[in-house]
């Protein structure tokens, strides 16, 4: 029997492992705010689809920028936050664009960059999946 509870267990992590985007625009925008106000990661890449390739830009903050899979995104984010302490992220405009099946947010990212604060504009693409879930299309930040 225990065996049994094991597998079910696993059973039922795998399509919480599989999906690995975000069930609709509220847990979407949460998550973002999470992961840019608080330097988690994981909290941004729960919402972009394996197999994917995230279009990722922050420049003069990391050298790197183009698409990334999920855990090249993970190792990016992982560096940006040990490099630039984030403190807030309040969205400032979001519009759904139906007919292009994607969600467009701009917000205002405060982060501590070399002991100074510092306030950045980001641009954040979402992508409806046919199945109704959103993912992560793009983040870019506005350079300095």
């Amino acid at each position: 029997m225990r065996l049994s509870a094991k597998f079910a267990f696993l059973l039922l992590l795998v399509p919480l492992a599989a999906s690995a985007q975000f069930k609709n625009l509220d847990v979407a925008v949460s998550n973002l705010k999470r992961g840019f106000s608080g330097g988690d990661p994981q909290a941004i890449v729960a919402g972009m689809a394996k197999g994917d390739q995230v279009m990722l830009q922050f420049p003069g903050l990391v050298d790197q920028s183009g698409f990334f899979g999920r855990d090249q995104a993970s190792y990016l984010l992982d560096g940006l936050f040990s490099k630039v302490k984030p403190t807030a992220f309040e969205e400032e405009n979001a519009k759904k664009k139906s007919a292009e099946a994607q969600y467009h947010i701009t917000g205002t990212w405060t982060i501590q960059n070399a002991g100074k604060p510092e306030t950045r504009e980001l641009y954040i693409t979402l992508g409806q999946k046919p199945d109704g879930q959103w993912s992560v299309v793009s983040i870019r930040s506005a350079g300095k």
